[in-house]
């Protein structure tokens, strides 16, 4: 059985230099699978006077803000396994502008996240928006309660729902904050489709492994949800977005000669075949009996009309034999 692949989903893009420090130490801490994050805090486009006539949002490419090769190559000699993945985080303020998710520029990021500020954005990130994550800010009241069938519908669309825990560990209040959320959210999704990520902007700010399954125990998960939401959940997450970016629906196309034993049976015709071939027979041969019936009883009739006009003919020549004896 292969060793579970840890990740952090969640490293916020700030500098090269501060990326790659925290990066080096969640590869030291035992993640192999770290998400760089770039946070836009409004999709709004276009030019204003009071910003000087520059954009109102700036999405840059995901090569500004990944490590270059060298770096890597120094990160996998620690750990062989170690990919790095781009990531977009949006706050939606704004219905009218979630347009902008279908653009070149966010595509090209591996992940996509979004951040709902209301119900309405809510519901719309839960139904609508084809993203990977949906991240709440969990550090102050919520503002609207998280509806069981809005949750239920973004697991079953394979959007997972994404809890940060570095603010936790630097105030208490906030800390009582994101506990609480945290807890309502594993109760209405129970702890299904969830993923628990660092969010941090110092080394000091990231836990390893263990330390986060156990902060997710904290949180309400259950021992093995807890380990799923940095393991299992994670590689979800990477593999919605690897199908949004590529196609809906994969087929794959095999020899048949290259058929294992126990896998010939994908060749046996299904049940459900069997019965609907045997029904059309049966159909056919109850259409084939009825036309010789049909053909039979044209037969009878004509026999009947034979027989009749000759007893008719023999009455009559017995008619005419009567005369003739009597004259």
């Amino acid at each position: 059985m292969a060793l579970p692949l840890y990740a952090d989903l969640s490293i916020p893009y700030q500098s090269l230099e501060l990326v790659h420090e925290l990066v080096d130490f969640s590869c030291e801490l035992g993640f192999e699978r770290v998400a760089i994050n770039n946070v836009v805090k409004s999709l709004q486009s276009g030019k204003t006077k009071k910003q000087g006539g520059k954009p109102l949002s700036v999405i840059q490419p995901p090569s500004q803000i990944l490590l270059n090769e060298a770096s890597i190559t120094a990160l996998k000699a620690k750990r062989p396994k170690f990919h790095q993945i781009s990531r977009f985080t949006t706050v939606l303020d704004d219905a009218s502008n979630t347009h902008r998710l279908g653009t070149p520029e966010v595509q090209s990021y591996d992940i996509i996240a979004v951040q709902p500020t209301d119900e309405k954005t809510f519901q719309l990130a839960c139904s609508t928006l084809d993203v990977d994550i949906i991240c709440l800010n969990f550090t102050e009241q919520l503002g609207f309660t998280p509806k069981r069938p809005l949750i239920k519908l973004a697991i079953k669309r394979g959007i997972h729902f994404e809890i940060v825990y570095s603010p936790a560990l630097k105030d208490n209040s906030v800390k009582r904050n994101i506990i609480s959320n945290a807890m309502s959210l594993i109760s209405v999704s129970r702890g299904k489709g969830v993923i628990i990520s660092s969010g941090a902007d110092k080394p000091i700010d990231l836990r390893s492994p263990w330390d986060v399954v156990n902060l997710g125990k904290l949180f309400g998960l259950s021992p093995l949800q807890a380990k799923d939401s940095i393991c299992k959940n994670c590689r979800a997450v990477l593999k919605h977005a690897e199908a949004r970016k590529t196609c809906k629906t994969v087929i794959s196309v095999a020899d048949i000669s290259h058929l294992k034993s126990d896998e010939k049976w994908i060749l046996q015709p299904s049940r459900t075949e069997l019965m609907q071939e045997q029904k059309a027979t049966s159909q056919q041969s109850d259409q084939s009996s009825d036309v010789g019936d049909s053909e039979d009883d044209g037969d009878d009739s004509s026999e009947s009309e034979s027989s009749e006009e000759g007893n008719e003919s023999i009455a009559h020549s017995k008619r005419k034999k009567r005369k003739l004896d009597i004259s």
